[in-house]
């Protein structure tokens, strides 16, 4: 993929992301996110639309004390960096590039890539002190091939972990890395996970070979670095040990190895420009797919602890609350849409049952109102509601008990270990000591209608038509019409002191019903509806609770794993785009 335009939207919405990922990942995840960043932002983002661009960006690189400072100031024909014995002098990027470069359309290229410091003629490059990665001092300099700029960048292995970070920022950006090594550094461990890093998919690297006492030895140790880092270089150099180089004398001198161009000539050949910037770039897409695949997998995994303790929370409540709502199952519900649906399927039993269920009202009310004036007032809160909320308690309880050592074991950031502890810690079980305020859920309006439109369908699945079904609507007209009857009979007797025979019939009104219910429609049938109502009053309540006591907690862990999800899924889409 040469032209990289379509991959805009898909890079830079990946590009949008990952800082919020890089602070929640760890070790070797966090270098990934920061280089993929500057990959992006510093390499791939800045080509697209800008066409073909006679400019080949070069980095000379390698560990503490090899020697590329010194070729840096060979190949710019000047001593533009610091090359000393004791080393790691060079702790911010220092390039040069012609005055042309700078002058005309690439300045634009580079701009876009880099923080350009322009080095005035005659001042020198504080590169011996810190600054921010993607910062490049640019001396002009006529010696300088056109369309060439080459860098010289900080020691990888530097004990400075900011020298370290600079040098592989820049890395990510150019077309081809020089990399420099010695006898002493050639196997070191930590130079071939660094170079493999940098040109492993492909990338086009150099290398050169510096203070070598015997070319054969030279050839052997630096066929084993191309073997341990995946693919041969474009070119080998030697540079022999040298004292008049050591000590400032001379410039260094490198010789191929493979009958090659010289390296100052394969470098600014302007013919060689356009095909060694089209392998970086193919070289850069597989790096940043590698990236963002890896990146995708620990974001995934970032948000397996939010969403397992926010499923584990959630269930307990959802348990609690069912343990509730079976304190409190309306049975007249059942009783009601069975009478209702009986009533939907006989227009004949309906006119004769509407009467006697008026009647039946009437009584209740009349020996509620006796029974009242007897006994007094309801109590304020009814013991149904009392157990209810008691069942609550005791399932919060348990849940904050039970989940207390999540507080310990939380992996992820520390906020979030902080509103744990205050969730799931004393302050919850202190607050369970005030009144809960559920009454009006114990009103279950929404509950009690969404039951009864359940039953309402269960009932009419179940009546088939038939002689059965004509036995029971002529059952349930007998239960509605003799014991209204008699219970009239007795009120009117004793003057309205029968109650205890008005609510004798009220229960004779419902109690045949639902059994004769549970009795023709199947055993099943009342725990099917009993479940019902635990499921969808105890969501209710659950609900309640979770508003009351763990709003702060879950709303959290809501929000990373959304977060995680939306980010896991934007990097595999700018992966599949690439890919494809």
């Amino acid at each position: 993929m040469n032209d990289l335009t379509p991959l805009r939207p898909a890079l830079e919405a990946a590009l949008g992301v990952l800082p919020t990922l890089e602070p929640l990942v760890h070790g070797d995840d966090a270098e990934v996110a920061r280089r993929v960043q500057e990959r992006l932002r510093r390499d791939l983002l800045p080509r697209l639309g800008g066409g073909d661009t006679p400019l080949l960006l070069v980095a000379i690189a390698g560990p503490n004390n090899v020697g590329k400072s010194t070729l840096f100031n060979t190949l710019v024909g000047a001593t533009l960096s610091p090359a000393r014995p004791e080393g790691g002098l060079t702790k911010q990027c220092l390039a040069a590039a012609h005055p042309e470069t700078w002058a005309g359309s690439l300045r634009e290229v580079l701009t876009r890539r880099y923080d350009i410091v322009l080095v005035a003629p005659g001042d020198s490059a504080p590169v011996d002190q810190a600054g921010p990665a993607g910062r490049l001092y640019l001396v002009l300099a006529e010696a300088v091939p056109r369309g060439l700029v080459v860098m010289d960048t900080p020691d990888f292995d530097s004990v400075y972990r900011d020298n370290r970070e600079r040098a592989e920022a820049l890395l990510v950006t150019v077309d081809v890395l020089v990399f420099v090594v010695s006898r002493q550094t050639y196997q070191n461990a930590a130079l071939v996970d660094f170079l493999r890093k940098a040109v492993g998919h492909g990338h086009p690297y150099l290398l050169v070979y510096n203070e070598a006492s015997r070319e054969e030895t030279a050839r052997g140790h630096l066929e084993k670095l191309a073997q341990d880092v995946g693919h041969p270089p474009l070119a080998r150099y030697l540079a022999p040990h040298q004292p008049e180089v050591e000590a400032g004398e001379k410039p260094l001198a490198t010789h191929p190895l493979d009958e090659g161009p010289p390296l100052s000539s394969l470098l600014g050949d302007p013919v060689h420009t356009r095909a060694l910037q089209a392998r970086a770039l193919q070289a850069s897409l597989r790096d940043a797919r590698a990236e963002l695949e890896q990146l995708t997998r620990a974001t995934l995994a970032l948000t397996q602890e939010p969403e397992r303790l926010r499923g584990r929370l959630r269930h307990e409540l959802h348990a609690a609350g069912r343990a509730a709502a079976l304190r409190a199952i309306p049975a007249d519900v059942m009783v009601e849409a069975f009478r209702d649906e009986l009533d939907a399927r006989s227009t004949f039993h309906r006119y004769v049952r509407l009467p006697f269920r008026g009647l039946a009202t009437a009584l209740t009310f009349v020996s509620r109102q006796v029974h009242r004036a007897f006994t007094g007032p309801e109590p304020t809160v009814p013991p149904v509601e009392q157990s209810t909320e008691a069942t609550l308690r005791d399932g919060v309880r348990r849940l904050v008990e039970g989940l207390a050592p999540e507080v310990a074991t939380w992996t992820g950031d520390a906020p979030t270990r902080e509103v744990l502890r205050e969730v799931l810690g004393p302050a919850t079980l202190e607050r369970l000591e005030e009144p809960l305020g559920f009454e009006t859920l114990q009103a279950q309006a929404g509950d009690r209608e969404a039951l009864y439109q359940f039953c309402r369908e269960l009932v009419g699945t179940e009546l088939t038509g038939g002689p059965r079904e004509e036995l029971l609507q002529s059952l349930a007209t007998l239960v509605y019409s003799v014991p209204a009857g008699a219970a009239a009979v007795v009120t009117v007797v004793t003057g309205g002191l029968g109650q205890d025979a008005v609510i004798w019939a009220g229960t004779l009104l419902s109690t045949p019903l639902l059994e004769r219910f549970v009795d023709l429609l199947g055993a099943d049938v009342r725990e099917r509806v009993i479940n019902r109502w635990a499921d969808s009053h105890g969501a209710t309540l659950a609900r309640a609770l979770e508003s009351r006591f763990f709003t702060p907690l879950l709303t959290r862990l809501d929000a990373q794993v959304e977060q995680g999800e939306r980010t896991s899924r934007i990097l595999a889409e700018t992966t599949s785009r690439i890919a494809s």
